[in-house]
This record gives structure tokens, C-alpha cells and sequence, in this order.
């Protein structure tokens, strides 16, 4: 148990943090800036848990929102909460419908297929994502992470980037000019 924690639970956290939900509320807000819903980082952190409390008894595998996932329903046309309920009811039907053969009927989908929806997905994330102009306190932390997470790794420069944050926001801590 303690080799799983430490394997699979722990890493999963900060990715889960931070995709899952910080970058998923963002994300959320700038493709649909006009929208009154309630996408936000409180409410994705309720459905993911509740998702997986609910999923866990019936043999279901961990699901979490992503970032990535809006980014690409967005890319291919979607603009609301019909397209990623229509692919619910589709796998559901197929999980019922056929079992295992629903599965290996979604296992002929070729590699190369979903390694194209995943590209333009990710092509659509990035665009989406602005350039930010830091300064003082913020182009340190940011510079501070990304080097943590290139040395060692994401997880790393999240626990460490994180009480950071904390301390510059609340005023703990500051970077002084010279």
C-alpha cells in the first residue's frame, strides 16, 4: 500500500491540482468570458470527487476534468454541454450494449487517430494560453518552478511553489528592489 501511495497516489495530486481543476477553471473562463456558469475551481473539485467516491465501488477507473479535454471539444466544434454528454451516453450505451466487445470495438481506432485529436487539442490549449508579462514576486516564482520542475520534477516544484505563493499573496514574504 505504502509503494502505491507513494507511486501513484502522491504524483497524482498536484497534476490533478493543477489540470484537473486550477487550469480547467481557467481555461473554462477565457474560451467562454460572456458565459454566466458555474465552472470554478471549487465546483471542479466537488464533481471530480464525487465522480471518483461514486465511480470507486462499481470498478470504475479515476476520472478527473482536463484542461486539455475543453481545449479540444472546443477545437472540434463544441460550445456547450451536449457534445461531451452525447459521448457519455455513447460509451455508456456501448458498455452495455456489447461489454468487452464495445471495448475492442473502441481499440480499432488506430494509434496514429487519436495521437491527431490529441495534437490538434493540445495546439488548442497552447493557443489559448496568453503571455503573461511577470514581474517582482511573480517571474520569480514562475522561474523558480519551472527550473524545479525541469531538475527534478512537477511534483517537486509544486510543493515548493506552492506555500511560496501563499506566502507572497498573504504579504509574508517579498522581493525587494534595489
Amino acid at each position: 500500500m505504502l509503494h502505491g501511495t507513494e507511486y501513484a497516489v502522491l504524483p497524482q495530486i498536484p497534476l490533478t491540482l493543477t489540470n484537473a481543476i486550477i487550469v480547467t477553471a481557467a481555461v473554462s473562463r477565457q474560451l467562454f468570458p460572456k458565459e454566466l456558469h458555474p465552472v470554478n475551481e471549487r465546483n471542479l473539485a466537488i464533481t471530480t470527487g464525487l465522480g471518483n467516491l461514486l465511480a470507486a465501488p462499481f470498478g470504475g477507473y479515476l476520472m478527473c476534468h482536463g484542461a486539455g479535454g475543453i481545449a479540444g471539444h472546443v477545437r472540434f466544434g463544441a460550445r456547450t454541454a451536449t457534445a461531451p454528454v452525447l459521448i457519455g451516453l455513447l460509451f455508456l450505451g456501448l458498455g452495455l450494449a456489447f461489454g468487452q466487445s464495445g471495448y475492442a470495438l473502441l481499440k480499432t481506432i488506430p494509434d496514429a487517430v487519436l495521437g491527431g485529436l490529441l495534437l490538434f487539442s493540445g495546439i488548442e490549449l497552447a493557443l489559448s494560453s496568453k503571455l503573461q508579462e511577470y514581474k517582482n514576486e511573480d517571474l520569480f516564482l514562475v522561474l523558480l518552478m519551472a527550473a524545479i520542475g525541469v531538475a527534478l520534477n512537477p511534483a517537486a516544484a509544486f510543493v515548493v511553489g506552492l506555500p511560496i505563493a501563499y506566502a507572497f499573496k498573504g504579504g509574508w514574504m517579498a522581493l525587494h528592489k534595489s
